[in-house]
């Protein structure tokens, strides 16, 4: 039984675990048993599939690279077949390699084994996915006190990523303006405004969106890591344009010419976590993460896409 400190409501909640690599199924079935979740393992897609014939669970998380039946392959046949079955992908390989086929599937759920395989923040991810509970700063900022603001300009904007990035002075405060840059001028100019269509130069840094459709900044920090969210209340970004503007742009190729996915593009490359979550037609949240300690640059990056 799941239990959530949040609402206090007590939930069962069952995952398979389909990976070849023998230690990191036991790692995750204990991680996941601690918990409160029921855990099944297999080895490989194929089997992975025979146990459905048991039990249906209500996620599964399968590594890419296995032998008889790989990631990809398995993710098709219980997409078609399972549809409820909510899905989660990881490796320990460059995700950047797989995204052409990461693309053509939608995925958008892929976690990092190895360096990155950080046993707290899975758990977390995990969590939210079964419950639902994708959205808000506060799920990352246990107890913190959240920071919050109404963005309703361009001009705006720029005064709230100087004030969120003023106490900081070092190299990761200058990324995180660049990145928090980008993210309010898309929510502002793409998300609420709708002016992919019109040339940048024709933008205005006054032009105020209705206080309705404010896009709403919150941030904190703790001793770790600091947290900016940027959401709009449109929901008109998709999972399938993101993962198209990764891939372009991954190889210098822009299929658009398109400045919104060069930014998103950008912001994955500087910050240390992107999480974007998507209710279509409600609302669009982009969460950055940053670790203020100096650790050594990971480049390969958990895939977090997450749409209702």
């Amino acid at each position: 039984m799941f239990h959530c400190a949040e609402c206090g409501k007590v939930t069962s909640y069952s995952i398979l675990v389909v990976d070849d690599d023998q230690q990191v199924c036991k790692i995750l079935c204990d991680l996941f048993h601690f918990e409160g979740y029921t855990v099944a393992t297999a080895s490989n897609g194929k089997e992975a599939l025979e146990s459905f014939e048991k039990m249906t669970p209500d996620l599964v998380i399968s590594d890419i690279q296995m032998p008889v039946m790989d990631g990809f392959e398995l993710y098709g046949i219980l997409r078609k077949n399972y549809p409820r079955v909510k899905h989660i992908m990881m490796t320990s390989y460059d995700i950047d390699q797989y995204i052409r086929h990461i693309r053509q599937n939608n995925i958008g759920n892929i976690l990092v084994k190895g360096y990155n395989f950080n046993l707290q923040e899975v758990a977390s991810y995990v969590r939210s996915i079964l419950t639902g509970e994708i959205f808000g700063l506060s799920r990352y900022f246990d107890g913190e006190v959240l920071n919050e603001i109404s963005v309703r300009s361009y001009a705006e904007a720029k005064n709230a990523y100087r004030t969120i990035v003023g106490s900081l002075s070092d190299r990761k405060g200058f990324y995180l303006e660049i990145a928090i840059d980008e993210l309010i001028s898309n929510a502002i100019f793409h998300g609420v405004l709708e002016l992919s269509g019109v040339p940048r130069e024709e933008w205005s840094e006054d032009l105020q969106v209705p206080e309705k459709s404010a896009v709403k900044v919150t941030w904190g920090v703790d001793n770790d890591k600091i947290g900016i969210a940027i959401e709009d209340p449109k929901g008109n970004l998709k999972k399938t344009d993101v993962l198209k503007w990764l891939d372009a742009h991954r190889k210098d190729e822009d299929e658009d010419d398109d400045e919104h996915g060069r930014g998103f593009f950008l912001v994955r490359r500087l910050i240390d976590r992107l999480i974007i979550n998507i209710d279509p037609g409600n609302r669009t949240e982009c969460i950055i993460l940053q670790n203020l300690k100096k650790s050594e640059k990971a480049h390969n990056k958990p895939l977090l896409i997450h749409e209702i």
